[in-house]
């Protein structure tokens, strides 16, 4: 990593820890913030061309945007909603902000998914994991194959302690999630698919060894996501998967075609309506969410009859 480099990080964590301190910023805030600034200094790097802060300018995001195009509009507006953040936080607020809508024509948010979740074709998934496992990446295989069979967050498929959950699901038929849930509300999830569930905790367990979760005993949960995560992602990407949120989105139309016995509304699915409110309440307790209507960007919009 070039000093350049570790230069941009390293201030932009240092400067977005005072507004942790005082309260305008959460913990799994600053985290998300520093992920997605490392999305842009990882653009930096590419282009071979590593700026000092003072060098950073509104041209310079707006030529970052475009290479989000590919992204979920609402994705490509958090990552460039950041950089606003930590730029304003290195230049002491001396910063203009940049619009993802008006200067980057990033399309507006829409909270109801519209395409298929990447993820669904086993061949694909089955081809990044593959790829992660020859690229060392054991872990952040584990932690998609936790989204994809789970609904996991990164967080939470991170800090599972696979070993009690492996012999919780063989003897409980489910397991509970504790760490690293949003807000920091518990949940259990049922196993309903024990020929991927059981095996993806079984890799889980091996690979957690003695410890009480994925990220080895050396290392902090914030190296293991700049490091590992980012590797891991970066990999699924390159299989024509977007992103972990997008086997979250899988596990979702999968759950929805098991409780409705009908595709998910994004894939054409038009179950009854008390069907589909049934699926619907089940999918958004298993996923961490409180409302109903946040399945929309999983499962796509109610065609229900």
């Amino acid at each position: 990593m070039s000093c350049r480099k570790k230069s941009l990080i390293a201030r932009a964590r240092h400067s977005l820890r005072p507004l942790v301190a005082d309260g305008t910023l959460s913990y799994s805030s600053y985290g998300s913030i520093v992920d997605r600034w490392l999305v842009f200094v990882n653009f930096l790097v590419a282009r071979e061309e590593i700026p000092k802060v003072e060098e950073i300018s509104k041209d310079l995001v707006i030529e970052f945007s475009k290479s989000l195009a590919d992204t979920q509009p609402s994705y490509a507006q958090n990552v460039i909603s950041s950089i606003n953040t930590v730029m304003k936080a290195l230049t002491d607020g001396d910063w203009v902000t940049v619009s993802p809508v008006r200067d980057c024509l990033i399309a507006r948010r829409c909270n109801v998914r519209t395409t298929q979740p990447s993820g669904m074709d086993d061949h694909q998934i089955n081809k990044a994991l593959k790829q992660l496992e020859n690229a060392h990446l054991s872990r952040g295989r584990v932690v998609a194959l936790a989204a994809k069979t789970f609904g996991l967050r990164v967080k939470e498929a991170t800090l599972l302690d696979y070993k009690q959950s492996l012999q919780q699901a063989l003897s409980d038929g489910y397991i509970d999630i504790r760490l690293g849930t949003k807000g920091g509300r518990p949940r259990r999830i049922p196993i309903t698919a024990p020929d991927e569930q059981i095996p993806a905790l079984r890799s889980g367990a091996k690979i957690q060894g003695d410890h009480f979760s994925l990220i080895p005993p050396d290392m902090t949960w914030k190296k293991f996501r700049e490091n590992e995560i980012v590797k891991t992602r970066a990999v699924l990407k390159s299989n024509g998967i977007a992103s972990i949120r997008d086997l979250r989105a899988a596990y979702a139309c999968q759950r929805y075609q098991n409780e409705t016995g009908k595709p998910a509304p994004v894939m054409g699915g038009r179950a009854t309506k008390e069907a589909d409110e049934k699926a619907r309440t089940i999918i958004a307790e298993e996923l961490g969410h409180n409302r109903t209507n946040v399945t929309n960007s999983y499962l796509g919009k109610s065609h229900a009859k």
